[in-house]
């Protein structure tokens, strides 16, 4: 079996624990990052990276000033996340998002003038491991997924994991999408996708019905992202980060179903609706009496820029297409 991801982050800690220089470190470098106009969601994802590792800085370190941590400290916490299982594309991230705020504070005179030299620079990352290999899930087991989820009354979870199946949107698309008219529209909020191209995702009855049952758990409360974590006031949008976590948890439900352990992530559940809209299993087909969707369809609806990457999100059917082809 293979390992399951473990959560570093803990928002407690951060809030109550982690020592006030890094956090105004931090926040130092998030002005910096908005000042050259960095885009919203790349600042998001460095932010929850140096969160994460500061968190852990604070258990294992300490809570030692990372103006004062060695190579040693960062290698240290590297290598944890590759035990942890964490993937070489993640760890370079997190170190991407490290490095470039210690350069900041090294090229920053007047704030941090003992800083000198970041310790960062000579980490080299992790190499690349060869193109992970892409999980299919059936319809019915995905339906008997959503089923669980709804009758635990796990609504949010169920909505997220419905929204995906039925759209095919990545994992970044789904996180934009807000709760407003969501009930009476069958179509998202613009969001941004790869390159900042622009589209809205489409959505149909079996969201919508998860939707309602969402709302009326969630109750009132101003925030407009469709997903959100805690409870009262510390009530707040879900992190893009969230939404991984929740799939991962997703592999326990998926075991349940079919009797066995699946690695997949949130991009599965992409490939999986354009698979099954194009086999003709998808359970909208079903309800919309049609027989599949055109691969000129899927194209359309994954928002991609040629056939030749809609076909590389498919299963590989040249074995069938001979087999048919001679009676084998």
């Amino acid at each position: 079996m293979s390992k399951k991801r473990v959560q570093i982050f803990n928002q407690e800690t951060w809030d109550n624990e982690v020592r006030k220089e890094n956090k105004d470190i931090l926040n130092d470098y998030i002005l910096e990052m908005k000042s050259k106009r960095k885009a919203e969601k790349t600042i998001e994802q460095y932010v929850f990276d140096i969160k994460m590792f500061l968190v852990w800085a604070c258990d294992e370190l300490d809570n030692k000033s990372v103006l004062k941590m060695k190579k040693r400290d960062y290698r240290r916490f590297f290598l944890g996340m590759q035990e942890r299982g964490a993937s070489a594309s993640r760890i370079n991230r997190v170190q991407c998002s490290l490095r470039n705020m210690l350069e900041f504070c090294a090229q920053d005179d007047d704030e941090y003038e003992d800083y000198e030299i970041n310790v960062m620079r000579n980490i080299k990352g992790v190499p690349k491991e060869a193109v992970r290999e892409i999980f299919f899930l059936e319809n019915d087991l995905v339906d008997k997924m959503i089923n669980i989820l709804v009758e635990r009354q796990e609504y949010q979870r169920a909505l997220y994991l419905c929204l995906s199946f039925e759209s095919a949107g990545r994992r970044n698309e789904v996180h934009q999408v807000l709760k407003t008219d969501f009930l009476t529209n069958s179509r998202t909020n613009e969001v941004v996708g790869k390159r900042g191209k622009k589209f809205t995702l489409l959505y149909f009855n079996r969201t919508k019905e998860i939707a309602k049952l969402w709302f009326e758990q969630r109750g009132e409360d101003s925030i407009p992202s469709l997903f959100v974590v805690g409870k009262g006031a510390s009530r707040r949008p879900a992190s893009y980060e969230t939404l991984y976590d929740w799939c991962v948890a997703l592999r326990d439900v998926y075991e349940e179903v079919a009797g066995t352990y699946m690695e997949f992530n949130p991009h599965s559940f992409r490939h999986s609706a354009l698979e099954c809209y194009g086999d003709g299993t998808h359970w909208v087909l079903k309800e919309m009496n049609k027989k599949s969707l055109p691969i000129e369809v899927l194209k359309v609806l994954a928002n991609h820029d040629s056939i030749e990457t809609t076909q590389g999100y498919l299963k590989n059917k040249d074995e069938a297409i001979l087999n048919e082809a001679f009676g084998l």
